[in-house]
């Protein structure tokens, strides 16, 4: 598969040069072509191109398209456990990490992800996109530090929100840490029940 850049660029065009531009790739491409396509689409200024190459766990390819493409990389979506992010940032293989807590292992080893972030200097970009306690987690962790991060949101239109609608994006493009105990708000009981399966 040889990707093409028209899309990169029209989004760049749609949203402007003041707004950061991720390309989530989902891991088409050899080594080789990903360095191809980054070199092809750095005019479109992407902050980084997300998971490029296949398998997901090639770090030392992904470093290369890293070193070699001239743009940022981000991966992690896939990773299991700190262990396999030691070893990403071990190979230079990310400008940003993107611990799951959902598959990483849950709080606390989302937390062992972003001391090593810290220990070597990659910023984190969450992989979050849910809409169940998942993202309730997701916002709770992000809003322990201050990386200038974003949280990853699905903008659809759902037939019903667990949280009541309260965890939605603003008009300026920010979404509300919830503030109650735990994860910051219970489900609405009404809405699980109305989509029980028996």
């Amino acid at each position: 598969m040889r990707p093409t850049t028209p899309a990169v660029f029209a989004a760049r065009k749609a949203i402007g040069s003041g707004i950061p531009l991720m390309v989530d790739m989902n891991c088409p491409l050899d080594g080789p072509t990903a360095i191809a396509f980054a070199h092809a689409c750095r005019d479109a200024a992407p902050m980084f191109l997300e998971e490029p190459v296949w398998p997901p766990e090639d770090f030392t390819t992904l470093a290369d398209v890293r070193s070699k493409g001239g743009l940022g990389v981000a991966a992690g979506e896939n990773a299991c456990t700190a262990y396999q992010f030691r070893q990403m940032m071990q190979a230079g293989a990310v400008s940003h990490a993107q611990p799951s807590v959902t598959k990483v292992g849950g709080i606390t080893e989302y937390l062992k992800v972003v001391a090593l972030a810290d220990e070597f200097g990659i910023r984190l970009a969450p992989h979050s996109p849910y809409f169940g306690p998942g993202l309730l987690a997701t916002l709770q962790l992000l809003s322990l530090r201050d990386d200038a991060s974003f949280v990853e949101m699905f903008y659809m239109k759902r037939a019903a929100c667990l949280w009541r609608g309260r965890v939605e994006v603003d008009a300026d493009g920010n979404v509300e840490v919830p503030q109650g105990p735990g994860l910051g708000y219970e489900p609405d009981r009404a809405v699980m029940e109305q989509y029980q399966v028996s």
